[in-house]
Order: structure tokens, then C-alpha cells, then sequence
């Protein structure tokens, strides 16, 4: 069984053309503990929804285009949507395949090799607009606890909380 998440967008860095925001999709396979990450297009979720479309009658609806897309307002609205969308077509077993096929997915049924995106090296995404998981800076020690004597600075802090607890 696969989930998906929509954790985020992100303004796409392009050396030529007009710039584009993509849509920051995390999906786990609950059978393997797989985790993919894969960005898209809003106008390549548009392709795909065409052709499920095409090909099925029982499909989600789709959020529309529009005008002044590149407000965060907008993009999080559309993120949301974006979202059901895909974890109702994941859902449905006639449209299923198809969309592992677009997120670069092959199922277990299909292949247990080449898969695409596929992140095992936990790799960070940067998205302005959502919370995640930032890396845990640690000490072998606590800093403040065993402060470098040798220092000729005095530690302001300290002093400053210790003056204020005593001398009150």
C-alpha cells in the first residue's frame, strides 16, 4: 500500500524561461518502508488528470487553474487539493498503477528494481511554507556547563543571571 503527502512547494530554479513552482510529494510504501520524493508541475498533475480522465470515469475532481497562481494563499490551497487528488487515485485500484507510473514509481507487483527517487540518503528539501524535520545539532558536552577556562572573557550571561538571583 502506498501513501502519499504533498509536504510542500517550492520556486523552481530555472537558467532560462519564466520560473515555476513544484509540488513537493512524499510517498511511502507501508510493505517496505520505501520513502520516494518526487517534485511536479501543477501542469504535469493537469496531464495526468487528463488522461485518467480519458481512460476512467470514477476520478477525483481536479483543482482548476487560476488566475495569480503564485500566491502562497493560492499554492496552499492548491497543495491541499493536489493532495487528496492523488491519495484518492492511489486509492482506486483501476487508476492506481497510473499514477505510480507518473510519481516514477514501479509497484512491487511490476519491478523490484530501478526505482526512481527513491530516498534512502534522507535528503532535505528546503519548502518556506510547511514545517519539517531539520537535523539535530549535538555536543559532546555541554558548552555551558564546562565553559573554557582558559578564556579571558568572562561569562557575561552567567554573571549577569547570577547577580540577578543573589544580589535582588
Amino acid at each position: 500500500m502506498y501513501e502519499a503527502f504533498i509536504s510542500g512547494y517550492r520556486l523552481a530554479d530555472v537558467s532560462h524561461g519564466k520560473p515555476y513552482h513544484v509540488y513537493c510529494i512524499e510517498v511511502l510504501e507501508s510493505k517496505t518502508g520505501a520513502r520516494y520524493l518526487v517534485e511536479k508541475r501543477y501542469s504535469e498533475f493537469s496531464a495526468l488528470h487528463r488522461k485518467l480522465k480519458k481512460d476512467n470515469s470514477d476520478i477525483a475532481p481536479f483543482p482548476p487553474k487560476r488566475v495569480r497562481n503564485s500566491q502562497p494563499k493560492v499554492l496552499e490551497q492548491r497543495r491541499v487539493a493536489l493532495e487528496l487528488y492523488i491519495q484518492k487515485m492511489l486509492s482506486l485500484l483501476a487508476t492506481k498503477q497510473q499514477v505510480l507510473n507518473f510519481l516514477g514509481i514501479e509497484s512491487q507487483e511490476a519491478a523490484f528494481h530501478q526505482r526512481i527517487h527513491k530516498a534512502t540518503d534522507h535528503s532535505t528539501h528546503n519548502h518556506p511554507n510547511t514545517l519539517g524535520h531539520h537535523p539535530v545539532l549535538t555536543f559532546h558536552c555541554d558548552p555551558y556547563v564546562l565553559a573554557d577556562s582558559t578564556s579571558s572573557l568572562s561569562d557575561v550571561v552567567t554573571n549577569g543571571v547570577l547577580l540577578g538571583i543573589y544580589k535582588s
